[in-house]
């Protein structure tokens, strides 16, 4: 069958008259921008494309209740655009039905979804707005920070204090001695190839047998303004309650649990920020795939076998 077919098919079953037919099923065709596979057979169409007719054939006659699952995944990122305001215009601007929508794309739910359900088990375990949910289970704040690069005046003055006139660069032997040096002798255990930012450092002491004193410097700079940072975070607000999530080179992020005000953030991080030397910097509430992943995270593994069904 063709897409028209489809749609004269489904709006017959639903109750539309032939005489308001030809117009309800043109509508549907244009409103899904389905007007160049019109005359189509619907097997024929792409992923996203069939899509499009399944969602036509939901909205015709606005019922006032409509089930829709993954009615973007596989589209392109246009296509998706596309449908969420196809589906928008259905249920929130135009208030012609109720939409129940499942998906696990959290931001297709937090485009379209007035409340939200997550479901762990098949159980609904959470329920509410998008702002509800994140006040309610967020856990706190994600605090992004990228530090400034290295100056070349700081990197220079440096070399002089922790090479002199020596090598430019570090070996092996005398790692500890050049932390020592620079003023912390820890910093030669963090060049391991476990480290999230001294693996670098490790790759080309075994690689090349050394470390380049610019290198080495610049990574020891980038290291205390890193340990300064999370030292000032656990000091404000707990050392139980501040976790490092991600690292990078220059960038960072951390999570800051409990109730913390935005406003106490950024007046904390305004007033330390030129001493440690960040460049840029945001806060935000733990967004809503953070909060499925963690509600996720909880889920067992099914055991056992459905009624019915014997196991040898």
């Amino acid at each position: 069958m063709t897409v028209r077919e489809h749609l004269e098919l489904f709006a017959a079953i639903k109750g539309v008259t032939r005489v308001d037919m030809d117009a309800v099923v043109m509508e549907k065709i244009q409103q899904l921008n389905l007007a160049d596979f019109e005359h189509k057979l619907a097997g024929s169409l792409s992923g996203g494309n069939k899509r499009k007719l399944s969602v036509a054939i939901a909205l015709i006659g606005s019922p006032p209740i409509i089930f829709l699952d993954e009615p973007s995944m596989g589209m392109d990122p246009v296509s998706r655009r596309f449908m969420w305001d196809v589906i928008a215009d259905t249920s929130t601007r135009g208030k012609e039905s109720t939409i129940v929508l499942t998906t696990h794309s959290m931001e297709e739910c937090e485009d379209l979804c007035s409340r939200v359900g997550i479901m762990v088990g098949g159980r609904l375990r959470c329920y509410g707005s998008v702002q509800h949910l994140k006040s309610r289970f967020g856990d706190g704040l994600v605090f992004d920070t990228k530090f400034d690069a290295v100056a070349a005046d700081e990197l220079d003055r440096l070399l002089g204090k922790v090479f002199g006139d020596g090598d430019a660069f570090v070996t092996a032997a005398d790692l500890e001695d050049k932390s020592r040096a620079f003023g912390d002798i820890e910093l030669a255990a963090r060049i391991a190839a476990s480290h999230p930012t001294g693996f670098s450092l490790a790759a080309a002491l075994e690689r090349d047998g050394l470390i380049r004193a610019e290198a080495f410097c610049a990574w020891c700079v980038e290291e205390t303004r890193f340990n300064e940072l999370k030292g000032f975070l656990q000091q404000a607000f707990g050392a139980g309650d501040v976790v490092v999530l991600e690292r990078q080179s220059d960038f960072c992020r951390f999570k800051v649990r409990g109730d913390v005000k935005l406003s106490r953030m950024f007046a904390l991080v305004e007033d330390i920020k030129s001493t440690i030397h960040i460049r840029e910097y945001s806060v935000s509430q733990t967004t809503l795939e953070q909060i499925f992943n963690s509600f996720a995270s909880q889920q067992e593994e099914e055991q056992g076998v459905a009624r019915g069904v014997f196991r040898g």
